[in-house]
C-alpha cells in the first residue's frame, strides 16, 4: 500500500488490482504444482507396482477394474542394432537393402528381407522392452 498527501490529510492508495491478481494466481499456482508433484511420484509408484507384476514382455496388458473401466498397459519391442557388428559383417560384401551407410536398420524392410540377410542381420539384433504407456479405457 502506498500513501499519499491530500492537503492535510494522508490517503491510503489501495494497491492496483492486478498486483493482487498476480500475487493470488502466482499462489495458487505454486500450491497445484507441489500438488502435481506429489501425484506424479504416487503415479510413477503405482506404476512401478503395476509394471513389477507384470510379465517382463513386450505386450498389451488390459486390467479390467470393478466400475467398467480398464486400464491398458502397452509394452512396445524394442529394437537396437550393434553398428560395430554391422559394419564389420557388411564392410567387404556390402550392405543389403534393409541397412544405411549410418548401419541403421529399416525394420519393414529387415522384416521383408530375404531369409539368409534376416539370420545374418539377427546376430546384430537386440530387442528388449520399449518405454510402457498405460491408459485408461471407458
Amino acid at each position: 500500500m502506498d500513501d499519499m498527501i491530500f492537503g492535510d490529510t494522508l490517503l491510503t492508495i489501495p494497491q492496483h488490482p492486478k498486483a493482487d491478481r498476480l500475487r493470488e494466481n502466482a499462489a495458487t499456482y505454486a500450491n497445484l504444482l507441489a500438488k502435481s508433484e506429489e501425484v506424479k511420484i504416487s503415479l510413477d509408484y503405482l506404476k512401478a507396482i503395476l509394471l513389477g507384476d507384470l510379465p517382463q514382455e513386450a505386450g498389451e496388458y488390459p486390467i479390467e477394474m470393478d466400475d467398467g473401466r480398464t486400464l491398458m498397459i502397452k509394452v512396445p519391442e524394442k529394437w537396437s542394432w550393434d553398428k560395430k557388428l554391422l559394419k564389420d559383417t557388411f564392410e567387404v560384401a556390402g550392405l543389403p537393402e534393409c541397412v544405411n551407410q549410418s548401419f541403421l536398420v529399416d525394420r519393414k524392410k529387415y522384416e521383408a528381407a530375404p531369409d539368409n540377410v534376416r539370420e545374418v542381420l539377427k546376430q546384430a539384433l537386440t530387442i528388449e522392452c520399449g518405454s510402457p504407456t498405460i491408459k485408461v479405457q471407458t
